[in-house]
């Protein structure tokens, strides 16, 4: 029967499948790398690199960032393929302690799971990614003895230390959907609705946006577009009869790139790049970043997030008429 560490490994693969495995901007079509490996060679890279010295990695320092946009998303994808990759490390030292102390092996691998996922958790702040790795080990290791010394003292928890490697040394965030505007009074959710979409198109309107726009509107109507937008009706419900159709309903976001360069977010964060690069070294960002080689790439919705704009949903008519209206038509 499927254990923990089975199960995990099981999952993760059936969500990758065979396609290629991006870590540095979590999007194959959107990263400046052209070559991915597919998951299999992607994990035992990831694997070998934290046997090797997972506090210098920069592939597990990767890893570690997408985990945390992911959470930022409410999606467990990444925190997930973490686990994957640690979990090997743990197979050997839980089966022997099973083994030598009559443990049942479940029980000590969930522990081990469950432990290191709170780990996760306390270091979602305040931590560089690099460090991560080591600590959620390191505690799976300290709990799993715990089990084993439950029935024997034959062994100290200083014991640890000898079964880790010397380079061994989520929080879940919604964006809101609220308006730019106060909106909490209006009763009628339709014309709140179409306060947010407006706005939105008058603003963009204003500071030179509403080609680019027009463009992704087009992509919409002739279904060159996909993605979030089928995805927004279903989950929000929204039926007004008098907008042009329900598939043009889209996140605010989607107009933006998904990921932008340090310098960018820096200015618009008002702190200078290596300002930036102080709080990222010292893990002290105030939200993650990716690495993508020797760069950084930032989330724009994790930079919406902290600047405090929602990323809200919006119509395309909604958003032509307030880009119109301001443009005096």
């Amino acid at each position: 029967m499927p254990d923990v560490f089975d199960r995990i490994e099981w999952n993760v693969r059936q969500g990758f499948g065979g396609m290629p495995v991006c870590v540095h901007v979590g999007d194959v079509n959107e990263c400046e790398f052209k070559r991915h490996p597919i998951y299999p060679k992607f994990r035992s890279e990831v694997i070998s690199a934290g046997v090797r010295s997972a506090a210098s990695s920069r592939l597990w320092e990767s890893l570690i960032a997408m985990g945390r946009l992911c959470d930022l998303d409410g999606d467990d994808t990444w925190r997930l393929v973490i686990l994957d990759c640690i979990v090997p490390c743990f197979r050997s030292l839980s089966s022997r302690i099973s083994r030598d102390f009559r443990v049942e092996l479940e029980e000590i691998r969930s522990a081990m799971v469950a432990t290191a996922l709170e780990v996760w958790v306390d270091t979602a702040s305040g931590v560089p990614p690099r460090h991560v790795r080591d600590r959620m080990a390191k505690a799976a290791f300290e709990v799993a003895f715990r089990y084993g010394n439950s029935t024997s003292s034959e062994y100290s928890m200083d014991d640890v230390e000898t079964f880790i490697q010397p380079e061994m040394s989520a929080q879940g965030s919604v964006l809101r959907a609220s308006s730019i505007i106060d909106t909490g009074s209006i009763r009628d959710p339709d014309v709140a609705e179409q306060i947010r979409g407006e706005r939105l198109g008058a603003l963009l309107q204003r500071v030179g946006y509403s080609d680019a726009v027009q463009g992704f509107h087009e992509d919409l109507r002739t279904g060159r577009r996909s993605g979030s937008v089928s995805q927004v009706v279903r989950a929000s419900n929204l039926s007004r009869s008098r907008i042009s159709s329900q598939n043009l309903y889209y996140y605010a976001s989607d107009l933006y790139p998904s990921f932008v360069g340090l310098q960018e977010a820096a200015d618009v964060m008002g702190i200078s790049i290596s300002g930036a690069h102080r709080l990222i070294r010292a893990g002290q960002f105030p939200f993650p970043v990716a690495r993508a080689g020797r760069s950084y790439k930032v989330s724009v919705k994790a930079l919406m997030h902290f600047k405090d704009i929602p990323d809200v949903i919006v119509h395309v008519d909604d958003i032509e008429n307030g880009a119109l209206h301001a443009s005096g038509g």
